[in-house]
């Protein structure tokens, strides 16, 4: 079974079994997060107006570490799908604290 993984600090937090099929409900609320982005969404402080598709997985990456941090399972699975349906090669997600921030990192499988 593949996963993505999800590391805090280098340290395994979540994993998410990456060969999940997803049914139109779920694909129609992941089309539904995408459209409140739409609207903007407010990544490390700043509004981005016209978000393209790495700020949109940064800031569903954020969303993920802060449900994974309160056991909000509902949360922690819609990012997760999200982040796998509109990034299949993703494998895992990395969040490591920095100065003032978290640097995110998205790492994709070789092909």
């Amino acid at each position: 079974m593949k996963k993505l993984s999800v590391l805090v600090n280098n340290e395994l937090v979540f994993a998410f079994d990456r060969d999940i099929t997803f049914d139109e409900p779920q694909l129609a609320f992941l089309n539904r997060m995408d459209g409140d982005m739409d609207k903007g969404i407010k990544v490390r402080g700043h509004l981005q107006v016209d978000p393209d598709s790495k700020q949109r997985a940064t800031f569903v990456v954020m969303n993920l570490i802060k449900a994974l941090q309160q056991n909000n399972e509902a949360v922690v699975s819609a990012s997760c799908a999200y982040l796998l349906n509109r990034h299949p090669a993703l494998i895992e997600v990395h969040a490591n604290d920095d100065v003032d921030s978290v640097k995110i990192e998205l790492i994709e499988e070789d092909n």
